[in-house]
């Protein structure tokens, strides 16, 4: 980002922030610069091992067993073949269960759902 000028940080959220924007100015230039370097990089950055991937999908198991449990109905996840595949393939986001389900959802809700059951991505280093 600082390579297009732009300012941005990691957010609470596993995404990312630029600085607040003064009144009547567009964020379009910086969606766009954010945009491009997600095509250059990926969707993630994260390298891991099909033995770490192994870890991580069960702890995705998990999380979908929290939302299920807390009366949210995310999509069911993948197996673990197809989990590890979509790390290595690059080209759509590995299944996360809170994101089969946030769409469309107001933010008191969405910060309600990730504080009973927060996503294991955002917190695991391998």
């Amino acid at each position: 980002m600082e390579e297009r000028g732009y300012e941005a940080f990691p957010d609470g959220m596993g995404g990312l922030n630029g600085p607040e924007l003064p009144p009547g100015q567009s964020g379009e230039g910086w969606a766009e610069a954010a945009n491009a370097c997600r095509e250059e990089t990926g969707w993630g950055i994260e390298n891991y091992d099909d033995e770490q991937l192994a870890t991580l999908y069960e702890l995705e198991v998990e999380h979908y067993e929290c939302l299920v449990g807390e009366g949210f109905t995310p999509e069911p996840p993948p197996s673990v073949h197809a989990y590890i595949d979509s790390w290595s393939s690059r080209t759509d986001p590995p299944y996360q269960a809170f994101a089969t389900v946030a769409q469309g959802m107001g933010q008191g809700a969405y910060m309600g759902m990730i504080k009973l059951c927060p996503p294991p991505r955002w917190t695991y280093t391998g």
